[in-house]
């Protein structure tokens, strides 16, 4: 089989072939997918815009391959963030299939490819709303979180400052509850120096210094 009937028979079989496969075996397969989508883009860009997300989905596969053992195809994984959360915004797919996307290695985007995950979290954050159902913010929020795993505020990227403002508004004003804590981690996650005061929601950006001398009030 080539690699995109190997992939079908994964989607058939909702992945339960490569959940059971050895180490070496799945890193194998994960490097032909790499070679086959520097030879085959095309290809390999059809089949993904043709599967449609699921619990058990061989995009998954896919989007591990191209993150973890190359940086080449970062524009076309970034279509596919773009992609999924479109069809989870028009209610094609549960807001939970989101989650394929967290197979996306965000290491070597972040450090070799900056400018596309900026991108990929200005998408990200832009896709939350106060009237968004309260799964599809919280899936959002995860995934988000998933991206920001590798972040260093101390690079100073200047587009923060508006993903933090994106995510103060769903932290402060969205109706779940569990939506606002989910908010106000990630907001945490994002700049150390935002915490909540206990005794209401009100966010509050603290510097270091101002942090210190709260405890000699």
């Amino acid at each position: 089989m080539d690699i995109i009937e190997q992939l079908k028979h994964h989607e058939k079989d909702n992945l339960s072939e490569w959940i059971n496969f050895e180490d070496k075996t799945s890193k194998r397969f994960s490097k032909d997918i790499v070679k086959f989508a520097n030879e085959n883009p095309d290809a390999l860009k059809q089949y993904c815009n043709t599967t449609m997300p699921n619990e058990f989905s061989s995009l998954s596969i896919v989007y591990e391959a191209l993150s973890e053992y190359s940086v080449t195809h970062n524009a076309f994984l970034f279509e596919e963030v773009k992609r999924v959360i479109a069809l989870a915004q028009t209610k094609t797919i549960n807001p939970e299939y989101i989650e394929v996307l967290e197979y996306i290695e965000t290491e070597d985007i972040y450090s070799k490819d900056e400018t596309i995950y900026i991108e990929i979290i200005n998408v990200i954050t832009s896709a939350l709303h106060l009237d968004n159902d309260e799964r599809l913010n919280l899936q959002i929020l995860s995934l988000l979180d998933w991206f920001l795993t590798d972040y260093d505020e101390d690079d100073a990227i200047s587009e923060a400052v508006v993903w933090i403002d994106s995510i103060k508004i769903i932290a402060e004003n969205a109706k779940q509850l569990e939506v606002r804590e989910a908010a106000k981690e990630a907001l945490e996650n994002l700049d150390e120096n935002i915490s909540y005061v206990d005794n209401d929601s009100t966010l509050e950006s603290q510097s270091l210094l101002s942090k210190i001398l709260r405890f000699f009030k």
